[in-house]
């Protein structure tokens, strides 16, 4: 925490509205546990812009847009991605129509997480106007249901593995998300690691976390990274610096100097786990595990009200 945030600290808001933004592609494996289990962790209702989804996906969106936990379903047919205006977008309408106060902008695959299970209850103690989250990959199992993963990426892992580079989106530093006030916001930043505030008053959250299941198995992984790249590449405006994994794979593939199925062993760095557990870039966490299994898989621990 910087000085000027500590001397600029904001009043605290003692029961906030708190909408979560969601930007989804084909994503019917994970979708429907995303929406139950951020209800059940007191998110007041979902804002979301489906992108091209042809898996089912929006047939689930449609259940929950019907019954109203979420507000507001955007169809965003473009095939030119443009992450951060499609979010900015959102952010906007949960401010302006829905009065949310914080906008927690997330990806179908990241789970926030709080030991109280209430986002609302961590956010009403907050006298910051921005709160950097951090943000753990899990590795995939090799079988089962996503959820069931327990390989948790804490620390980098060092060059001496191999895993550095291009490719390297799962054994990277850990990165960080931002959940912020809707007062003062002025606009989102590519991959919501960031936001422009018009007063910046913010703080590295402690109670706050979010489990990240980029990949959860070959198939999905393939088909993400031909999706992403593809539509990545189609936007001409973006920095040659955002989502340069997708860029990796996708051009990488398209010339036929790799192959994805080796490249997805590769990438979640199979044959060099049990090293990268003795180094403690690998961590055991039951965390999320145990939360799906005690909830019946992916029910909420206290069912929302609908």
């Amino acid at each position: 925490m910087s000085i000027f945030s500590f001397f600029n600290r904001k009043p605290r808001i003692d029961r906030p509205k708190v909408i979560m933004t969601l930007l989804v592609r084909d994503e019917v494996d994970i979708i429907e546990q995303h929406l139950l289990y951020h209800a059940g962790m007191d998110i007041d209702g979902f804002i979301v812009t489906d992108n091209r989804s042809v898996d089912g996906t929006r047939d689930i969106l449609e259940k929950y847009r019907k019954n109203g936990l979420i507000l507001e379903l955007i169809d965003e047919p473009s095939a030119n991605y443009n992450q951060a205006a499609w979010v900015h977008r959102m952010i906007e309408l949960a401010r302006d129509k829905y009065g949310a106060d914080y906008c927690i902008n997330s990806d179908a695959d990241e789970f926030w997480y709080t030991r109280n299970r209430s986002l609302r209850n961590e956010l009403a103690a907050s006298r910051f106007n921005r709160i950097d989250c951090p943000s753990y990959m899990m590795l995939p199992t090799s079988g089962g249901e996503f959820w069931t993963a327990t390989d948790c990426v804490r620390r980098r892992a060092p060059k001496k593995f191999g895993l550095s580079g291009n490719n390297n989106f799962l054994f990277g530093k850990p990165t960080q998300k931002v959940i912020h006030r809707t007062q003062g916001y002025l606009m989102i930043k590519m991959g919501n690691h960031g936001v422009e505030m018009i007063d910046d008053v913010h703080e590295i959250s402690r109670t706050i976390w979010i489990y990240h299941y980029s990949i959860r198995g070959k198939e999905q992984f393939k088909r993400k990274i031909l999706q992403g790249g593809a539509a990545i590449e189609a936007n001409k405006a973006s920095s040659r610096k955002e989502a340069s994994h997708w860029r990796y794979f996708y051009r990488g593939h398209d010339e036929g100097l790799i192959d994805l199925d080796q490249e997805y062993y590769r990438v979640i760095g199979m044959d060099k786990l049990t090293e990268l557990r003795r180094a403690g870039c690998v961590v055991t966490d039951t965390t999320m595990k145990d939360i799906f299994s005690e909830s019946r898989g992916f029910l909420p621990i206290h069912q929302p009200d609908l």
